[in-house]
């Protein structure tokens, strides 16, 4: 019996050491952002996205931009965090899953009243990586047809004008 009590107070306190470890933070919505930005302005928020474009440098500060898949908003930082970015999303890559947290400004004062976020913390949750993209046999059989017509139906076009070429 005093065994059966030690195994469920050890299952007890594992569950409660454990329970504080597997809290998630309260990821915000890119919707929720644009939507609600009224109620959320200048407090702290975490979003999620994929870091997308360019670092831009401005000064001793940087600007980038983090897309959700839908929306994207624009975070700036002036401690060089974004600078551990090292894959940024274009058409040929998949940029760097990051996790951003920061203080959300629906109308930023200090950039022309942009909705942008101020880079707190930044976590790399996934690294970037290049994008395949096979080409498709279909395609490439019907760009060598079109291509054959082409330069046929051009063929009988000059003979029959007797363009002077200079090739």
């Amino acid at each position: 019996m005093f065994r059966i009590y030690k195994i469920i107070i050890l299952c007890l306190v594992l569950l409660l050491k454990t329970s504080s470890l597997c809290l998630a933070e309260d990821i915000t919505n890119f919707n929720i952002l644009i939507e609600d930005g009224k109620n959320l302005d200048s407090t702290m928020v975490t979003v999620d996205g994929e870091a997308i474009g360019d670092i831009m440098q401005r000064g001793n500060a940087s600007w980038l931009n983090v897309s959700d898949g839908s929306n994207a908003i624009g975070v700036w930082d002036e401690t060089g965090i974004l600078n551990t970015v090292t894959v940024l999303g274009n058409y040929h890559e998949k940029g760097d899953l990051v996790k951003v947290q920061g203080e959300f400004h629906r109308a930023c004062s200090e950039h022309g009243g942009d909705m942008d976020i101020h880079l707190k913390n930044l976590c790399i949750l996934e690294k970037g990586y290049t994008l395949s993209q096979p080409l498709d046999s279909l395609k490439l059989r019907f760009l060598g047809l079109l291509s054959l017509v082409t330069f046929f139906v051009l063929g009988i076009y000059y003979k029959s004008k007797k363009v002077r070429t200079f090739f």
